[in-house]
């Protein structure tokens, strides 16, 4: 389980990025809302078809963004993803995966959102 304690999403970093910009910050984070909820749901979608060429497209979407804002635990779960495909792994092992990107996925909505209504 994801802890709520703390932020998945290294807002210093962003703030960095984009000069501390507040217009800036909060255009960004309504693009991003939009990438991730994409992701979320592509994710869930192409890993339950095994779809892995479809999954990689999905990944190689979000992968930028996602080490953008230091979420490498989002990559690391993408990884193994792409792992339960080649590796054949059990469908429970498959929703696990689909469970934990969900999870995390929905973590960075929230913080996205909440940076967004600021």
């Amino acid at each position: 389980m994801i802890s709520t304690m703390s932020n998945l999403i290294d807002f210093s970093s962003l703030n960095d990025m984009l000069y501390g910009d507040d217009d800036y910050i909060k255009e960004f984070a309504e693009a991003a809302v939009i990438s991730f909820s994409e992701f979320k749901s592509n994710y869930s979608k192409y890993l339950s078809l095994r779809d892995e060429t479809n999954l990689r497209r999905a990944g190689h979407k979000i992968k930028p963004v996602a080490q953008m804002l230091g979420l490498q635990l989002l990559i690391d779960e993408y990884e193994v993803g792409k792992s339960v495909i080649w590796e054949e792994k059990s469908d429970e092992v498959l929703n696990q995966s689909i469970e934990k990107v969900d999870e995390i996925c929905s973590k960075i909505l929230s913080e996205l959102e909440d940076m967004v209504s600021e």
